[in-house]
């Protein structure tokens, strides 16, 4: 049986780069697809993706790029209301450029038979977020991070009944300041019961980014966000390595934040 046969939706996010049909999409599709395929998954998911806004949109509240963070929110928001259309009990949703894990098969196997009753979100990627006095993940089983405040929005499930409940909150939540599609997710997580594969079932592959325009490779900040907050004690060796090296690099930012540390567990 496959894993992935517990969610009874599967919605990937999927965004035209330069129009539909443009090299530049039909490659992005391309590989999405063979990590589908690699998963067994492919054949399950629903495409979707909004109209992004026109030309030269602005919003107030959003961070760096209006136009294309709130084009994402319009397309993630899109995918939660097709589930809710679609009567989805355990919905998953990815991004169009998430890597899985060469095992993800067996993690998420047994991420799920750790998985308490009462999960409200679980996350397959992205990272805690906010201050390392504050910690935001702790280790719940050998493939399950408990988590709080989360960034990246790429790849996570939602309960039963969960649904709704994220949908009423978005449209609050969408007005105020920092808006973007994974802070507020992120701050739904930070309410509810939220969890995470660890080590992390997928990664968002090295790319363009298509809120920024500009190359982008977050695998050194989503390694240091999960060591900083788990503790290095807990850390994937992945992630490990790669703060430790950081540390090295930057003895006096590393020297900042562990004076802000007021407590935690690294």
């Amino acid at each position: 049986m496959n894993p992935f046969d517990f969610f009874d939706h599967i919605y990937c996010i999927h965004l035209p780069t330069r129009g539909v049909g443009s090299p530049a999409t039909e490659q992005r599709l391309s590989l999405i697809e063979a990590e589908f395929k690699r998963m067994g998954i492919n054949e399950r998911v629903q495409y979707i993706h909004a109209t992004p806004p026109p030309k030269g949109f602005t919003m107030s509240n959003m961070r760096r790029a209006p136009r294309g963070e709130f084009g994402v929110n319009l397309s993630q928001i899109k995918a939660v209301v097709h589930a809710i259309s679609d009567g989805a009990k355990h919905p998953l949703f990815f991004e169009d450029d998430v890597i899985f894990h060469q095992n993800a098969h067996e993690l998420l196997e047994t991420s799920l038979k750790d998985l308490p009753k009462d999960w409200d979100i679980l996350y397959m990627g992205g990272h805690p977020t906010g201050p390392i006095f504050d910690p935001q993940a702790t280790k719940f089983s050998d493939t399950l991070a408990k988590v709080g405040k989360f960034s990246f929005a790429d790849s996570y499930a939602f309960n039963e009944g969960r649904l709704i409940q994220f949908f009423d909150g978005w449209c609050n939540d969408i007005t105020h300041k920092d808006a973007m599609y994974d802070f507020i997710l992120g701050q739904y997580a930070k309410r509810r019961n939220a969890y995470c594969t660890y080590p992390l079932l997928c990664n968002q592959r090295p790319d363009k980014s298509q809120i920024s325009g500009k190359y982008d490779d977050k695998s050194s900040i989503v390694a240091r966000a999960w060591t900083h907050h788990i503790g290095d004690k807990d850390a994937a060796p992945e992630h490990k390595s790669i703060a430790m090296k950081w540390r090295k690099e930057n003895p006096s930012k590393w020297n900042i934040l562990r004076q802000r540390r007021k407590q935690g567990h690294m």
